[in-house]
C-alpha cells in the first residue's frame, strides 16, 4: 500500500507541471500573448495579435517613421484609421487583442501596448 502512494505523487506532480507549464500561452500558431510589442506589415497584410489573457486597455501606435497608413482595431471595436505619428485616441475600449491592416501601398510599422485590466462590473462582468 505504501509503495502505490509514492508511485502515485510523481505521477500527480507532472501532470500539474504539465498543467501548469502548459497554460503560459507562449505555444505555436502565433498564439503569443506578449502585453506589448512593435509589428511590420507588408502592403495589403493583416495580422490579428493576441496582447493578453484578460481583456486591458490597449493603444495602438503607427510609428513616425513608418512609409504607410494602417487601419488598426482593438477586439471588436471599429477600426480606426492611423497615419505615420498617429495613435487610437479611444482608451476606453477594453480586449485581450488587436488587429491591425496595411491599407497603403508601402510597409507599414507600429506598435502596441496594454495597460491595466478592466474594472468588473454588475455580476463580474
Amino acid at each position: 500500500m505504501i509503495g502505490r502512494r509514492f508511485l502515485l505523487m510523481p505521477l500527480i506532480a507532472a501532470t500539474l507541471y504539465g498543467c501548469a507549464s502548459g497554460s503560459s500561452g507562449g505555444g505555436g500558431g502565433g498564439d503569443t500573448i506578449i502585453g506589448s510589442g512593435t509589428f511590420t506589415l507588408a502592403p495589403g497584410e493583416s495580422r490579428t495579435i493576441r496582447v493578453s489573457t484578460v481583456y486591458r486597455t490597449i493603444r495602438i501606435c503607427n510609428n513616425v517613421g513608418s512609409s504607410g497608413t494602417i487601419e488598426g482595431a482593438v477586439g471588436d471595436y471599429p477600426a480606426v484609421t492611423l497615419s505615420p505619428g498617429l495613435c487610437n485616441a479611444n482608451m476606453g475600449q477594453y480586449s485581450d487583442r488587436i488587429t491591425v491592416h496595411n491599407v497603403s501601398t508601402s510597409p507599414a510599422n507600429g506598435l502596441f501596448q496594454s495597460a491595466g485590466t478592466k474594472p468588473l462590473g454588475h455580476g463580474g462582468r
